[in-house]
């Protein structure tokens, strides 16, 4: 089975996502969309294909159980946290590093006093 997850908190992108899956896939959607957005796929996507859209509320998470394992898995090199930090900016640029987070091009910016 395929899965794809989306973490970046697109509509569209979740809908890319349902459409690069193949038949039996899943998409797991992390992100938070704008409380406006809106969602439009075909519907035969679902019981046509299969396919399947889950959301996941703050992650779904064990701390107890899953911290360690993220933890192991980090210490394994097999979850490279890094790729999540851009770049860390000064206090300062705060509205340029958000609007750069809005628009695209940031995955994860730290600002530093």
């Amino acid at each position: 089975m395929d899965v794809a997850v989306e973490a970046v908190g697109s509509a569209g992108v979740i809908a890319t996502c349902l459409d690069l899956v193949t038949r039996g896939g899943a998409v797991v959607s992390v992100g938070l969309p704008h409380p406006s957005a809106e969602l439009t796929v075909p519907a035969l996507q679902f019981a046509g294909a299969g396919k399947r859209l889950l959301g996941s509320y703050m992650g779904d998470a064990v701390p107890g159980r899953d911290i360690p394992a993220y933890l192991g898995y980090w210490r394994e090199g097999r979850l490279p946290v890094e790729l999540l930090h851009t770049d860390t900016r000064p206090l300062a640029e705060i509205n340029e590093g958000l609007d750069a987070l809005a628009s695209g091009p940031v995955v994860r910016r730290l600002f530093r006093a």
